[in-house]
């Protein structure tokens, strides 16, 4: 189908074994049965937002890109619907992989920023990972189309060398940006006597690891004998990782709440009046909530349950979100 091509030598159709269709369909429909959650959990997010927000947007355009993009067309491609040697149905599906790298980062982040105070070093940390993620997108798509449509060996050869390349590089990346995270959250809250927030902390490590087993599968299954037998991976493995980063918005909701910040649907109020931050009387934490970076979570919080107001929170005109720890600070 146009647009043709010439290649070195005839199409030769990848022939997917019994056990290999069995384990791409069996994937697939993990990837169906969790992402069933995934999206009505976005769903509730969406629902509880006034207006469609940077997150809301990149949850949505990874749940898209996951379930039609990519997964919808490989899958037709394993059972024989699609033609193998069809230009079209690559280039969505590496269209897909795009959007899912793009989104997913940038929800990492988006969390990130929640606790970066600094509004240009939040846009460097943005655009510097958009652009290093393009970076890897363009690089794979140009040797990554032509060694699937078996243009030529040597792309072939350069795409077996490289793809591999690539999953290490995004998975130093995403163990990067996590332990970012940690550190941000150790340094500038958990160090400064705001104890409440090692339970983000823990949870992130233990949810790390997680996610980087993900990475981890996708790199393994890249050693099978069928070359495309891994990409139906890609599809289970980015839905539980967007599940993740929804669960990790929600605990940061939650322990903010617990230390004395308000979400509501419309925006973002301070109904707490400033106390002792609990270390002592010459510290004490201003909180700004970014109304585009976190949702209200899934349930309220137990009207008995301990608030015991621990962060004096301020709002930006703009919105901005930060989790800043300020020494000193008289009250805003």
């Amino acid at each position: 189908m146009w647009p043709e091509f010439e290649r070195e030598r005839p199409f030769v159709p990848w022939n997917f074994s019994r056990g290999e269709v069995i384990a791409a369909c069996m994937m697939w429909g993990f990837t169906l049965g969790f992402g069933y959650f995934v999206v009505y959990h976005a769903y509730q997010l969406t629902m509880r937002v006034k207006r469609p927000t940077a997150f809301i947007l990149l949850i949505w355009g990874e749940i898209f890109a996951n379930l039609i993009l990519y997964g919808l067309l490989y899958i037709l491609v394993v059972v024989g619907i699609l033609p193998p040697d069809n230009f079209w149905v690559w280039l969505f599906i590496i269209i897909g992989w795009i959007i899912q790298l793009q989104c997913l980062i940038q929800l990492i982040v988006n969390r990130i920023c929640i606790l970066v105070n600094n509004r240009s070093q939040r846009r460097l940390l943005k655009w510097s990972m958009f652009a290093w993620i393009g970076f890897i997108n363009i690089t794979v798509a140009i040797c990554w189309i032509p060694a699937t449509l078996q243009i030529s060996d040597k792309w072939v050869r350069a795409t077996y060398i490289y793809d591999r390349v690539e999953k290490v590089l995004y998975l130093i990346t995403d163990a990067g940006l996590n332990y970012m995270f940690i550190w941000i959250v150790n340094r500038q809250l958990v160090s400064n006597g705001l104890t409440k927030y090692s339970k983000l902390v823990r949870f992130n490590k233990l949810i790390i690891w997680v996610s980087l087993a993900m990475d981890v599968l996708i790199i393994g299954l890249m050693f099978m004998k069928n070359p495309l037998v891994y990409l139906m991976s890609h599809p289970l493995a980015f839905i539980i990782k967007l599940e993740i980063e929804m669960s990790m918005s929600n605990l940061i909701i939650l322990v903010a709440r617990g230390t004395g910040v308000h979400v509501h649907d419309e925006g973002i109020s301070d109904e707490s009046d400033p106390t002792s931050a609990g270390f002592g009387a010459t510290q004490s934490v201003r909180v700004q909530v970014h109304r585009e970076a976190i949702t209200q979570i899934d349930g309220e919080l137990d009207e008995h349950s301990s608030l015991n107001g621990d962060l004096k929170s301020a709002v930006t005109a703009n919105g901005d979100v930060h989790l800043i720890p300020m020494k000193n600070m008289k009250s805003v």
